[in-house]
């Protein structure tokens, strides 16, 4: 059995910050045939001056002409990949030097493994000191276990994985509008994937006040809800109970925005109030879970001041009856 080809992809923009230590952990990646550089027309040329620092024949940068879009650019790398594996390494993240390795024995396992993946861990200055929120058990892994361990705890997906390329392209990444789109595409198309774990991180993703995630943090959990109705819908197809509870769960998450946002209405009320729902189809489906909701529908439509719905609500989030890890 021939080993597969694997490339790691990472899209750039603008931020240098950490991108000389991913680009050296990409490097460093026992197997990996190719890092791909991909940079979304930032306005320097930086990316590439540190690329052509390396001298490693394996480092293929392109620039956009324009720019795309962070999960634009994502489906842009996959597609200048030239191997049957990918991953996605954020520009500030690092990858373990045994990532290919431990998933060449998964793929032994499993020959058919489409998306392979370890614990989800984060660090901020150092992997010394980094923490992993989520485990996985080792060994190819029943989709139905991880869309309901998203139902229990709360989406929590290592955010680099390696993927079968020609699946990725099959079901590419949402590219607009912009939230943890990532998550998503784990998530909602979890039963068409052969899936493999391993009980240790193969990956760490940085946290610092800069990234993406934390200067739009307003939008980062804008696709939870169609995230877990999604979970519904296949759950439903195998007539499993807990799609009640993925239900519920998407609920719980708008329940959190309109509470969270009831004093000063400055995010939810007005997008999901406004013109920007009309043309955001992830707060759109927001918008179908509130009006079948007399509660949801309650709370959004309340005038300030009022607080009967609030106080409900409140009640309804304390009994956890919409569950909400948010």
């Amino acid at each position: 059995m021939d080993n597969p080809t694997y490339s790691i992809i990472i899209p750039v923009y603008k931020r240098i910050f950490g991108f000389r230590e991913a680009l050296l952990s990409a490097l460093n990646v026992v197997g990996c045939g190719e890092v791909v550089v991909v940079d979304d027309n930032s306005p320097h040329d930086e990316f590439q001056e540190i690329c052509n620092t390396f001298q490693d024949t394996r480092i293929k940068y392109f620039k956009n002409s324009s720019n795309i879009g962070l999960f634009g650019n994502w489906n842009h790398g996959i597609s200048l990949s030239t191997s049957e594996f990918v991953s996605i390494l954020c520009s500030d993240d690092l990858i373990e030097p045994d990532a290919y390795t431990l998933f060449l024995a998964a793929f032994r396992e499993n020959p058919e493994v489409d998306v392979f993946f370890g614990s989800f861990s984060i660090f901020t200055t150092d992997k010394e000191s980094a923490k992993t929120l989520r485990d996985f058990p080792s060994g190819k892994m029943d989709p139905v276990f991880l869309i309901k361990d998203a139902i229990e705890n709360g989406p929590g997906f290592s955010v680099l994985s390696i993927i079968k390329k020609s699946k990725v392209q099959e079901m590419p990444f949402v590219e607009k509008p912009h939230s943890g789109n990532d998550w998503l595409w784990i998530y909602s198309n979890a039963s068409a994937l052969n899936l493999h774990s391993v009980n240790k991180p193969i990956n760490f993703w940085r946290r610092h006040p800069d990234q993406d995630a934390q200067s739009s943090q307003a939008i980062t959990t804008d696709c939870w809800p169609l995230l877990y109705i999604d979970i519904e819908k296949q759950l439903k197809l195998l007539n499993d109970p807990q799609s009640a509870k993925a239900r519920r769960r998407a609920k719980g998450v708008v329940l959190s925005w309109l509470l969270n946002d009831y004093q000063k209405r400055e995010n939810y009320y007005p997008r999901l109030s406004g013109n920007t729902a009309v043309s955001n189809y992830f707060l759109q489906t927001a918008l179908d879970i509130i009006q079948s909701d007399w509660l949801l529908s309650g709370l959004l439509k309340a005038k300030e001041g009022s607080s009967l719905y609030y106080h409900i609500g409140r009640l309804i989030r304390k009994s956890a009856y919409y569950p909400s890890i948010y």
